[in-house]
């Protein structure tokens, strides 16, 4: 119930802000970018050097403008296909990373791997284009989604198994 009330505020702030932003506009902008705004913006810069680095030779290389669901969801199989093991020995080898990316800002999930069985410069690889073609498929389709902020998750090592623990004061917000 606390989590419930917690997330209403912060959207009706957040929807608050919002109003404020669009009535103001002629007012003088911050010189610093908002961290949520910086993956779309990140995304968009991206986009424009594959642009003017793309040739007809190469048409291996994606074009971000062309990203589809269907992309996003391929890349989300093979990050799970190779994250599927979790076996582990010791805490140490549980790893957590950042995926995908939310229309407002922050990551859309955390994948739970042990670095036993997958190679974590693969999983971060991965991860990192799946949170480029989602910021950039939010960006051109204009997506909305829910404002939660996901914290980083803590990991350990039960039973031989890297698992995610919940209810702990790092899971959400």
């Amino acid at each position: 119930m606390f989590k419930l009330s917690q997330a209403l505020i912060l959207t009706l702030c957040l929807a608050s802000c919002n109003q404020v932003n669009s009535q103001s506009k002629d007012q003088t902008q911050p010189e610093s970018v908002n961290s949520k705004a910086q993956p779309v913006a990140a995304a968009a810069s991206i986009n424009e050097q594959h642009k003017a680095n793309a040739s007809p030779a190469k048409p291996s290389q994606p074009i971000l403008d062309e990203v589809s669901l269907q992309d996003i969801e391929q890349l989300h199989n093979q990050l799970k296909t190779l994250t599927q093991d979790v076996s582990c020995d010791t805490t140490m080898q549980c790893q957590v990373e950042a995926v995908g990316s939310r229309a407002c800002g922050g990551p859309s999930s955390y994948i739970v791997y042990s670095n036993k069985s997958a190679n974590p410069d693969t999983i971060k690889q991965i991860a990192s284009k799946i949170t480029l073609f989602e910021s950039t498929y939010n960006a051109k389709n204009k997506m909305m989604s829910i404002c939660q902020h996901l914290t980083k998750p803590s990991t350990q090592c039960v039973e031989n198994k890297c698992v995610k623990l919940t209810n702990t004061s790092q899971e959400t917000f």
